[in-house]
């Protein structure tokens, strides 16, 4: 690993700029003082054109507070956030591997479409990352009431050594402290949002559940569920809700899982799940017929794209 820093960020040596995005700079890091057999880490960094953009700061803030408190074996960790020289930043758990967008496109480039126990696999980490932070409380045991709102593949990483992680809080809602306007309500990736944001609900952590289930759905079929010729026709099936059964699409999906996707994508909310455990139990239940390890999940990924 590189040694010599390309910057020199107070206590953090940034050795490598690896990711960018609207809002910030990603680096790979190390801390000074620490050990060189730690594990590298992520520093994310506030563009700093947007430090005067409050609208763009509380976003990252948000994330940054919002994770702080979370410590969970499916969400990535954040170690620490403040300002250096007047730039916002937070320092975080460094997840090597690629995430579920990145492995869902080697596997449309392949002809390949996902074993329906490796999904379910990925979806039991996503939900038990999920079921954690939606019962996360504050350190007085006040309930937060975490809703990610941004539940997406991009946001799920696979490390190399098959544990899956949860990240990317930045546009989280904390609803037990936060109030809820109309302004900025629809966040998240068009394609998984769900039918009460579209129809500009105040959010649940329904929504996050529908969106788990939305990408569990994909990678079982090899397929989005919700494409459009514009943003407005994407909307309009998205408030209409009809998802065809997995099954119509993969005969190879077992019946079980598709019981559990049709509850999950139910049109109406009330007939859906209403917490992550619940799905987490039905979802652990059907992958106990072929249980999956990390191990066994690289071994999958691996042999199925070489």
């Amino acid at each position: 690993m590189e040694t010599q820093p390309v910057e020199k960020f107070g206590k953090y040596n940034l050795l490598r700029k690896i990711g960018q995005g609207g809002m910030a700079e990603v680096f790979l890091a190390t801390m000074d003082g620490a050990p060189q057999s730690a594990p590298p880490l992520v520093v994310k960094r506030l563009h700093q054109e947007l430090e005067r953009n409050r609208d763009a700061v509380d976003l990252f803030l948000t994330e940054a507070d919002v994770t702080l408190m979370l410590s969970h074996p499916n969400v990535i960790r954040v170690y620490d956030s403040g300002e250096i020289n007047n730039r916002y930043y937070m320092a975080m758990e460094y997840v090597h591997g690629k995430d579920l967008e990145q492995i869902a496109e080697r596997f449309l480039a392949k002809n390949k479409v996902m074993d329906p126990y490796a999904a379910s696999y990925i979806a039991i980490s996503v939900f038990s990352g999920l079921d954690y932070v939606h019962r996360a409380k504050t350190p007085s045991g006040r309930e937060l009431g975490i809703v990610h709102r941004d539940v997406t593949p991009s946001n799920v990483y696979v490390r190399s050594d098959g544990h899956v992680k949860l990240g990317d809080f930045g546009v989280a809602k904390l609803v037990a402290v936060e109030g809820w306007t109309m302004a900025g309500s629809v966040k998240g990736k068009l394609g998984y949002l769900s039918p009460e944001q579209v129809g500009g609900q105040p959010p649940s952590q329904q929504i996050d559940l529908w969106a788990a289930a939305v990408i569990l759905w994909e990678l079982c079929t090899g397929q989005r569920l919700f494409v459009g010729d514009n943003e407005l026709d994407v909307m309009l099936r998205i408030r209409k809700a009809k998802v065809p059964s997995v099954r119509k699409v993969n005969k190879a999906v077992p019946k079980d899982l598709e019981r559990i996707l049709d509850k999950a994508l139910h049109r109406k909310p009330h007939k859906r799940y209403l917490e992550a455990a619940s799905i987490l139990k039905d979802l652990e239940k059907f992958q106990a017929a072929r249980p999956m390890t990390p191990e066994l999940l690289v071994k999958y990924i691996t042999e199925t794209l070489s």
